[in-house]
């Protein structure tokens, strides 16, 4: 359980943290707020002061081409080439380029020979315009640089015939000069893209025209978000943004060049470089926050110490009284505040509820030792709610007299009915005594039928099985007989397939003889040959009789057997007849033999439940006649215990009505 120090330690605790954290964060995010403010803006105004610079440079190397296309010497076509050369020269070292050259109309230089007719800064010269192009591989010298192109005007008249063209190169680090010239802080950093996105201008030559970023992003996405910075650029809108670089966080402010095709200047520098002091300033906010929270706990703590230690006093001594301690002393109270009443009351309330515990102690006491006829020695401790428990003892006292005085009178009424009733039990158990006598003779006879029931119904259930085997018996001699007669009809039939073969052989000799008659007399025919022949037909004619004999014979032995067959047909159909009659009879000595044994098991059942309705009775009986002498020997303490009940009533001091 949490102790109301702990809770208001920190309740306070967490109320000033909250604060201090709330105010501490607004406090930091305005600051960081105010500061990156500040950056974008004036990082943007670089930016935007850088474009219009680079534009000022631009400009003015175009005013010196385009001055240099007015010159009447140079369109001059009677002017020699030396004397145009000269000019040219005194251009370029006046300005600080690195060359110049004339182009004819043709697109042929005419100072070294060269045709410059496929350069983008020719073809827009000779369209009329002052061209600056950007940063470029020249295939002549192979160097990296930048034309400033102007149309070369017939007689030297600005918006005449265009007769060819007048470029000089400034220096190949003129942009890099300038963007390395704008810092903005000890790390800053400026660059120059083109409308493509290309790198045109930067602190070193090797990024100009090699480096894309939006390129380099599509496989290296730790650059999207410097990409994205670029797609904004080549938009050709100002802006602020930031971005990761490989030395760590950048801001980045970027504004369009004027007069150029799509130019951009970017400004970037390390956060660190700005947001230094801002950081410094959040670490000291957060040092005095912790400062704070540190003088905000000792504070809730010295002033819960002050609310919870008076309380904790109480509370334990709450405690002790609440186990009924009633001797401890109570905390002592200092000053006038809250916690001091609460001492306070909390004194008075263990002093008057030690009061009143001792008062009522001291009645219950005397109640204790048979003295009803007590008052309260402090009636005035008594006060509020305190009142009904000085009513209860009071009333408890008088209903305990009264109580008395009924039990006393109870008491003798209790004696003279007690010796009622004991007699009556006594005259009770004597008549129970007889009962349970001739219950157990009723019981024993009983048991003697149940044991005769039991007997026959076990030899009528004998009976049945042998009347049940002979049954089996029977049926199986119906069935034999059954095969019996079943094998006669079989002999019958085997005689009566017996008989048409006899007949076919009887045919079969009667054909032979036949033959042989016919063989005789072509043997006689025959005369001398044939003799041989007419003994062979003899002796076939003997065998035919012989033949036809004993199929006679055996004719009349199947004919005779099949006489006894039919006789024995006859016999064994009697035979079964009688055995069917004979295993229906033994089928009804059966049924009546099952019920009779039925009967007999009822009979028993019925005998069984008269004997345990006996032997309940015999039971309940025996239970009275124990219960009437229980009764009367009961009946009889009670008497002594109603005479001793009044003589302790009797020993009381009651309280007066």
């Amino acid at each position: 359980m949490k102790s109301i120090r702990r809770k208001i330690t920190t309740c306070l605790i967490a109320t000033v943290l909250m604060a201090l954290l709330i105010v501490g964060a607004f406090s930091m995010v305005l600051n960081y707020r105010s500061t990156l403010s500040t950056v974008e803006q004036m990082m943007g105004e670089t930016a935007v002061l850088a474009g219009e610079r680079i534009q000022q440079e631009l400009e003015a190397y175009r005013n010196v081409a385009m001055d240099t296309g007015c010159i009447p010497q140079l369109s001059g076509r009677d002017v020699p080439v030396e004397e145009k050369r000269a000019i040219i020269d005194e251009r370029v070292s006046m300005h600080g380029f690195q060359r110049g050259n004339i182009v004819g109309a043709d697109g042929i230089s005419i100072f070294d020979g060269n045709d410059y007719s496929d350069r983008e800064y020719v073809q827009q010269a000779m369209a009329g315009n002052v061209y600056v192009s950007e940063p470029l591989i020249s295939k002549i010298t192979g160097e990296l640089s930048i034309m400033v192109a102007a149309p070369l005007y017939d007689g030297g008249k600005q918006g005449g015939e265009i007769i060819g063209v007048v470029y000089f190169v400034p220096p190949e680090t003129f942009l890099n000069d300038i963007v390395s010239s704008i810092k903005v802080s000890e790390s800053s950093h400026a660059y120059m893209i083109n409308k493509n996105g290309d790198t045109i201008a930067d602190n070193t030559l090797e990024t100009i025209t090699t480096q894309n970023i939006e390129r380099e992003a599509q496989k290296d996405t730790s650059l999207q978000e410097l990409a994205d910075i670029h797609t904004a650029m080549r938009q050709g809108g100002s802006g602020f943004g930031s971005f990761q670089a490989a030395d760590g966080p950048r801001f980045a402010a970027y504004a369009p060049v004027g007069g150029t095709d799509g130019w951009s200047v970017a400004v970037t520098a390390m956060k660190k470089d700005y947001l230094a002091d801002t950081y410094f300033s959040i670490f000291i906010n957060i040092g005095v926050t912790l400062l704070s929270i540190l003088a905000s706990i000792v504070v809730a703590i010295k002033l819960s110490s002050n609310i919870s230690v008076p309380m904790q006093a109480c509370a334990r001594r709450m405690k002790q009284l609440v186990a009924g301690d009633l001797e401890s002393p109570v905390p002592q109270a200092q000053g006038q505040d809250e916690t001091a009443d609460l001492t306070r009351s909390t004194g008075e309330l263990v002093a008057g509820l030690h009061t009143i515990i001792q008062d009522i102690s001291y009645l219950l006491a005397e109640m204790a030792g048979k003295n009803f006829d007590v008052t309260s020695s402090h009636r005035d401790a008594y006060v509020g709610s305190f009142q009904g428990i000085l009513e209860a003892m009071r009333t408890l006292k008088v209903q305990l007299s009264a109580t008395m005085r009924q039990i006393d009178g109870a008491a003798g009424q209790v004696s003279a009915a007690s010796g009622q009733v004991s007699t009556g039990a006594q005259t009770l158990s004597q008549g129970s005594i007889m009962q349970a006598s001739s219950v157990q003779e009723l019981a024993a006879t009983i048991t003697d039928i149940s044991s005769s029931a039991k007997r026959t119904a076990s030899a009528a259930e004998e009976a049945g099985h042998f009347v049940e085997q002979a049954g089996a018996q029977l049926g199986t001699s119906v069935k034999y007989v059954g095969e019996l007669n079943n094998a006669m009809e079989k002999i019958s039939h085997s005689s009566e397939e017996i008989s048409v073969i006899i007949a076919t052989i009887e045919d079969i000799a009667f054909q032979t003889n036949i033959l042989a008659l016919n063989a005789a007399v072509e043997a006689a025919r025959a005369g001398t040959s044939g003799k041989g022949f007419a003994v062979v037909a003899d002796e076939v004619r003997n065998l035919a009789s012989k033949s036809d004999e004993a199929a006679k014979a055996t004719k009349d032995l199947i004919e005779r057997s099949i006489s006894a067959v039919n006789e024995g047909n006859g016999t064994v159909a009697k035979v079964t007849e009688a055995l069917e009659r004979t295993n229906a009879l033994a089928g009804n000595v059966t049924t009546q033999m099952d019920i009779v044994v039925e009967a007999v098991e009822n009979q028993t059942e019925a005998i069984n439940q008269v004997t345990e309705g006996i032997d309940q009775i015999s039971s309940v009986v025996q239970t009275n006649s124990a219960t009437s002498e229980e009764s009367a020997a009961a009946s009889q303490q009670l008497s002594a215990e109603a005479s001793s009940l009044k003589q302790l009533v009797e020993q009381f001091t009651l309280a007066k009505e």
